[in-house]
């Protein structure tokens, strides 16, 4: 291939002046990340060269089964999985310092005939009895000999060593622990320096002791002291994590020789990288005497090598007659071996497409990886999906669910195969009702019940009663094929390979290592059990992530307050029934203080804009509310409550809709129950408050409407109207806002009426609206929350201007990357193509359940629009691309740059119907009821 992209951890050739290149071992590797991020070149010896010239790409070893892939040459097309990952290595041995090559010691040599230099590396997937655990953290001991014959060893080596350069020019080398580039953190002959002085004085020596010389030293074996493991699964409990935290074995196993390791070919430690060390599983012939290793590891060492000599020394014996005499050579070749280095790879893969076809032994170097640019409409054959619900009916009442058989990528259309009703065994004939299906991708989701994918870990449960022995590993697997059936095609641990039911077993889900050592918190190394100290600390943390509450709590007294059936206090002479009666009515007469100046400052604003019509209910608080305030204002001044005076006001209000009001607060906003505690808030918080009104009132843009409330001044609620352009044109979006007691010294908080869609990367079906500006997304500077200068009117512009865009797929911040790319450009086309299908089913939830106290705006609105979004969606119906759209729903001179996808036009299709319906309902003017 030409090269001219390169990847991360690529293995590449570097180009000599005239084009040409060279084809060393010395002159290839793989690349690296270099401090400053400037890109380096990591060689087979471990050493990293600048890469600052022209780089040819000859290997792309960094592949697994089940990652998702595209063409190099066209990424912007369909995908594929890999179902299997052949790799044949290059094999050669240096010299003492690690520089020079002794030569190659095989070619082209499969990945299967070799072992890695330690037991377990980090992310390898253990069995101990009935449970499944991963390596979050390995501890190794390593034993180090120096010059003068002296020998050391260590526990903790990992945290303790770094490699030495060999000469003072390689003032760089790669730090092994900081990423993924080599399962060989430490490695027997790999020269060493310790991270601090004291590294080696505070050892164990075996032979000799420390010197202040002893800086340097070679190190001669390594083993695996303790590994951390994170339990994920139980042949009996499955993937419970409550369950299997409350009796898996300890994290900490101090004795990993008895722990199985799992053969999973899509592990991390499963990839092979130049530069890599690694011994023979069986002498291979010619080659006995190289790698007779321990299984923990060891060095091959030439006999008359420096380092051989130095090692000898101190392991001189005498015979009987007093003469000194050396060990045999083969038992020292034995107990200590040198690795050999990988420096090349050659990798090929079986991939199977999107539309159903397979290819075998596509060479790595044509394909990319596409794992985190996968969307939700790339589906895989094989794959089980539910058609999607009409109506409000959730995902979870589907019951028609099927199996993929292809996938058209241009057409976003998707042919299945749907399974009979009653969920049989598997479908054996195509006849019998059980045709083959072409709709929309947007129409189909996949099966939560049945959400298999290749190279997923599975667990296979068994009934609680049956035994195992320590090392069986029959009962996890993972998934090599999806049949066209309703059964799993899994290879198990024990070599075997058998065909499932969905029912019959689990997926284990992948998690990073730092989310792993995140949930295993500290743990103790002399017994490994932590659960009472996780108990403790978990209670610490969650209370810790409630003070408000706390405070609220404890300060008006409805709840940590034991009161005894007959009102009574255990303790005569506390004042706790007193004390809380005082509280409630100081709190009470807080409220009824915010509700006043919220109708003092609505009174204000209404006559100025000499408002004619009464509302109902007017400002005049409740009587009792009244004497709160008047008794509150006498228990903090000290003053006589009876020389306290209150009035009343009317006020009269407008019949059309204006864009800011102060009404009565609904039932159904999202933050009504956040005040029932009554917490007290000062004068300053009213007075900014009330400032946010002025403003709101002032400044809004004519998109934004906005109610605040007399009773409530701490609740809001926002609709805005999607702006034309947009995937969003014409639709309606709804959110809550309430303002804390901590306001604005915290920004508010902010819930999105969802109803369960996600209609944007920032908006969760949950409601969260994910924005720095809230301190819900990470930002700095001006795009954080300033007590100062931020405002209400910022965040519900910030919403509809940054939020709510034209290109929302770009929104989610590890695809802001790939805005102009062909990535990019990929994915954006179908998301917002479903956007447009989630605004359309947003605007027949409202029609249906509009939000309180907007019933008559959403009816208004949609009598208004409604004619404009039926124009819309037969613009797209014949073929104009999505946000592209004049006010009017009319083409422009970009509707017809690139056409909208044939699955888009089926999926309106099918909500067009229901949407005319709902029209109709409200007299839009052209839509008749079906």
């Amino acid at each position: 291939m030409s090269g001219d992209v390169v990847y991360r951890y690529d293995l590449v050739t570097l180009k000599r002046e005239g084009g040409r290149h060279e084809r060393d071992h010395d002159q290839r590797g793989i690349v690296v990340r270099m401090p400053g991020n400037k890109r380096g070149v990591r060689r087979a010896n471990g050493t990293v060269l600048s890469a600052g010239g022209a780089l040819r790409v000859v290997d792309r070893s960094i592949f697994r089964p089940g990652d998702i892939v595209a063409w190099e040459s066209d990424v912007g097309g369909q995908i594929g999985v890999i179902t299997g990952v052949f790799r044949a290595l290059d094999l050669v041995r240096f010299d003492d310092d690690g520089r020079r090559q002794q030569g190659v010691v095989s070619g082209s040599r499969p990945t299967e005939e070799l072992r890695r230099v330690t037991g377990l590396v980090l992310g390898d997937y253990v069995v101990s009895g009935p449970w499944l655990g991963r390596v979050a953290e390995v501890s190794l001991h390593a034993d180090v000999a120096f010059d003068d014959g002296a020998l050391c060893t260590l526990t903790g080596a990992e945290n303790k060593l770094v490699g030495a350069p060999a000469k003072e020019e390689d003032n760089y080398k790669y730090d092994l622990r900081s990423g993924r580039q080599s399962n060989s953190v430490l490695y027997p002959g790999q020269r060493v320096v310790g991270q601090s002085p004291s590294v080696f004085r505070a050892s164990r020596w075996i032979k000799g002791y420390w010197k202040p010389s002893h800086i340097r030293g070679t190190i001669t074996r390594v083993g695996v002291a303790g590994v951390l493991v994170h339990w994920v699964a139980s042949m009996h409990l499955g993937t419970n994590k409550a369950l299997i935290q409350a009796s898996a074995p300890p994290a900490w196993q101090p004795n990993p020789e008895k722990l199985a390791l799992l053969p999973y070919p899509a592990s991390e430690a499963g990839v092979w990288y130049v530069g890599d060390r690694c011994f023979f599983r069986t002498p291979p012939p010619g080659h006995g005497h190289q790698h007779a290793a321990h299984p923990t590891g060891g060095v091959v060492v030439d006999d008359e090598s420096p380092s051989a000599r130095h090692a000898l020394r101190g392991r001189l014996t005498r015979n009987q007659h007093g003469n000194k005499r050396r060990r045999r050579p083969d038992l020292l070749r034995r107990e200590w071996e040198r690795p050999m280095s990988v420096a090349g790879t050659r990798t090929t893969l079986d991939v199977l497409w999107q539309d159903g076809t397979r290819q075998c032994g596509v060479p790595s170097t044509s394909l990319v990886l596409f794992n985190k640019a996968r969307n939700d409409y790339d589906f895989f054959p094989g794959q089980h999906v539910i058609r999607k619900p009409a109506g409000e009916q959730t995902l979870a009442a589907a019951v028609h669910s099927g199996v993929v058989r292809s996938l058209n990528c241009r057409d976003k259309t998707v042919c299945v195969s749907w399974f009979p009703p009653g969920g049989g065994a598997a479908i054996v004939e195509e006849a019998g009702g059980c045709g083959k299906t072409v709709l929309s991708a947007y129409d189909v989701a996949r099966d939560s019940g049945a959400n298999f994918f290749y190279g997923d870990i599975v667990v296979r449960l068994r009934h609680p009663t049956e035994i195992t022995a320590s090392d069986d590993l029959s009962w996890v697997g993972h998934v090599v094929d999806l049949c066209d059936d309703r059964h799993i095609h899994v290879k198990w641990g024990d070599g075997d390979t058998s065909k499932v039911l969905p029912r019959e077993i689990v997926v284990v889900k992948p998690q990073r290592i730092i989310e792993m050592l995140r949930e295993l918190g500290d743990w103790l190394d002399d017994s490994g059990d932590t659960d009472g100290q996780k108990e403790q600390e978990e209670g610490t943390s969650a209370a810790a992530q409630e003070p408000a509450t706390a405070a609220i709590t404890n300060n008006n007294g409805a709840e940590g307050v034991q009161d005894s059936s007959d009102g009574e206090s255990d303790n005569e002479d506390s004042p706790l029934v007193t004390t809380r009666t005082t509280m409630d009515r100081v709190h009470s007469a807080a409220r009824a203080l915010i509700r006043l100046a919220g109708d003092a400052f609505a009174l204000g604003m209404w006559n100025r804009r000499k408002t004619v019509v009464k509302e109902s209910g007017g400002l005049e608080p409740p009587a009792a509310a009244m004497e709160d305030v008047v008794e509150a204002a006498t228990l903090m001044s000290g003053g006589d409550a009876s020389t306290s005076t209150s009035t009343t006001c009317e006020v009269k209000t407008s019949h059309d809709f204006l864009q800011f009001n102060v009404v009565q607060s609904p039932p159904d906003h999202h933050f009504i129950d956040s005040m029932e505690q009554g917490t007290p808030v000062g004068r300053k918080w009213t007075k900014r408050v009330q400032k946010e009104w002025k403003i709101l009132d002032n400044d809004l843009p004519d998109t934004i409407y906005v109610r605040a409330f007399e009773d409530r001044m701490d609740l809001l609620r926002v609709v805005m109207v999607g702006a034309n352009g947009t995937p969003y044109h014409d639709g309606l979006f709804f959110f809550d806002i309430h303002l804390p007691p901590s306001y604005p010294t915290q920004p508010p908080l902010v819930n999105y009426r969802s109803f369960g869609l996600r209609v944007n990367p920032n908006l969760y079906p949950s409601g969260t609206v994910c924005l720095s500006l809230l301190n819900t997304f990470g930002g700095k500077g001006v795009e954080l929350w300033s007590p100062e200068a931020s405002s209400i009117l910022q965040v519900v512009i910030s919403i509809q201007g940054l939020v709510l865009t034209a290109q929302p797929y770009y929104n989610e911040p590890a695809f802001g990357a790939h805005a102009g790319t062909a990535k990019g450009l990929r994915n954006n086309l179908p998301y917002s193509e479903n956007t447009y299908l989630l605004n359309l089913q947003t605007m027949l939830h409202l029609l249906r359940r509009p939000p309180a106290g907007f019933e008559e705006f959403v009816r208004d609105h949609f009598r208004r629009r409604g004619q404009h979004v039926i124009r819309t969606c037969e613009a797209y119906q014949d073929g104009c691309l999505v946000g592209t759209l004049d006010e009017e729903g009319h083409p422009t001179k970009d509707s017809k740059r690139r056409p909208c996808s044939a699955g888009f036009k089926l999926a309106l299709l099918n909500i067009l119907p229901r949407l005319v319906e709902a029209l109709a309902n409200i007299d839009v003017h052209g839509c008749k009821p079906s």
